[in-house]
Formats: structure tokens, sequence, C-alpha cells
């Protein structure tokens, strides 16, 4: 019984969590650190760097 109570709080948690992920997500993108080590991550990536610097860059 326990199993599935657990089971569905983590299925409701999930649900919660994702109904509000744009919330989530700029909420921890308004810090400032976070925001600039996520950034600095992203530009690590060769893929990523190369489409956005291809978007700035366009002309």
């Amino acid at each position: 019984m326990g199993f599935l109570i657990r089971i569905f709080l983590i299925g409701v948690g999930t649900y919660a969590i994702y109904q509000s992920r744009y919330k989530i997500l700029n909420y921890i993108l308004g810090i400032a650190s976070i925001r600039r080590f996520v950034v600095a991550f992203g530009m690590d990536i060769p893929f990523v760097r190369d489409r956005f610097l291809q978007t700035v860059f366009r002309g």
C-alpha cells in the first residue's frame, strides 16, 4: 500500500513541476551566478556555441 502512495505522490509531484517548469526556470536563471554558469557551460558545447553565434551575427 505504501508503495502505491509513493508512486502516486511522485506522479503528482512530477506533474506539478512540469506544469510550472518555465516559472521554475525563470526563477533559477534570475540568480546571476547560476545564469553565468549556465551560459559559460552552454558556450563550451560546440553545437550550442555555433548556433548562438549564427543567430547573433546573422546578416
